[in-house]
């Protein structure tokens, strides 16, 4: 497997992390940031302000349009968030491209292909897609970010409190999200590089916010009798490489995989997070390609290919230059007993 294949399908891998996603282009105004502060937007603390937005994403019902933008990528989706008190449902259509719908009950989520006739089933961390921020504690995040909060600004016809995710180091990139005042809903977060340049944004154009829950609503958008049901299963393994993970980011999975391709040999896939930014390191046998490294860019998504002996690391992630190259240049196996 060559390293450009790698690298689309680490850049897939992190695609599909924000396939709830989409973005809507903004100006952010030098007079909206003079406003007068709301009474009630002073009442949060900063711990309070990410576990509204992340109760909010959960446990509000709401519909709308939202948008993923990615430098010249605009895929846009249509939302219908419930929550019955005990369990979150989702369904999310994907208006561009490849005709694809998600639905969402708890932690289970079906990928289904009306073209193939297909199902995929797996399993994804609530919280870990747009409206909501994080999977991780609110104390965990702020670890690693300063927050800070900044004017006062409508998105979708709601006003919302523009609140900055300020990295403290140069290892994660920065966050500016506006956060609908009364429910906590986030409505537009971009990611802001280390020039505060904005290199991937999502949002509402439109949304409805407290809808009365209506489960039809729920419902796939195609008859899916006799469709194929694949299900994917993931397990954690002991990994035979180490790495030198930057501070603040944790394991999400890991598995050994055999791709077509592969000479029967297998390949390492582990993903890390610190509750915002994720990376993916792949580990895999060298094709023979040309060179010992090479970096690679798109939009907010960095990969650093490394090959070392007969063995070729790719890492690919949503963090700096920087990360991707020190994490690539880290891997090295485990000593045997």
């Amino acid at each position: 497997m060559c390293a450009r294949a790698t690298i689309q399908r680490g850049w897939a891998a992190q695609a599909r992390r924000v396939a709830f996603t989409v973005a809507l282009t903004t100006a952010a105004t030098v007079i909206a940031s003079a406003r007068a502060q709301p009474a009630g937007s002073q009442a949060r603390s900063d711990t309070e302000w990410l576990e509204a937005i992340q109760s909010a994403a959960q446990r509000t019902n709401y519909s709308g349009t939202i948008y993923y933008q990615q430098g010249a990528d605009i895929r846009t989706s249509r939302i219908v968030h419930q929550f019955d008190g005990s369990t979150s449902r989702e369904r999310l259509l994907l208006l561009d491209g490849e005709r694809r719908e998600y639905l969402r009950k708890g932690d289970e989520v079906q990928c289904l292909l009306p073209d193939a006739k297909r199902i995929i089933v797996e399993k994804r961390p609530i919280g870990s897609n747009f409206p909501a921020l994080s999977t991780s504690a609110p104390a965990d995040i702020l670890r690693f970010y300063n927050l800070r909060k900044a004017f006062v600004e409508r998105v979708a016809d709601a006003e919302c409190q523009v609140i900055l995710l300020e990295p403290k180091d140069g290892v994660r990139y920065g966050y500016r999200l506006w956060v609908e005042r009364t429910t906590g809903l986030l409505l537009r977060a971009q990611m802001l590089n280390e020039r505060q340049d904005v290199i991937e944004q999502m949002a509402f154009t439109e949304v409805r916010i407290g809808e009365v829950a209506d489960p039809a609503r729920l419902k796939p958008s195609w008859s899916t009798e006799g469709w194929r049901i694949d299900k994917v299963e993931k397990k954690s393994v002991d990994l035979p490489w180490s790495f030198a993970i930057p501070e603040g980011f944790r394991q999400l999975s890991a598995v050994i995989r055999r791709f077509a391709g592969g000479n029967g040999r297998d390949t390492v896939q582990a993903v890390y997070s610190d509750g915002l930014a994720t990376f993916s390191v792949f580990i895999e046998p060298d094709q023979g390609g040309a060179g010992s490294s090479a970096a690679k860019s798109k939009g907010p998504i960095n990969a650093y290919v490394h090959r070392l002996g007969d063995t070729m690391i790719t890492v690919v992630g949503e963090v700096p230059p920087n990360t991707v190259r020190d994490v690539a240049l880290s891997v090295k196996p485990r000593p045997t007993r």
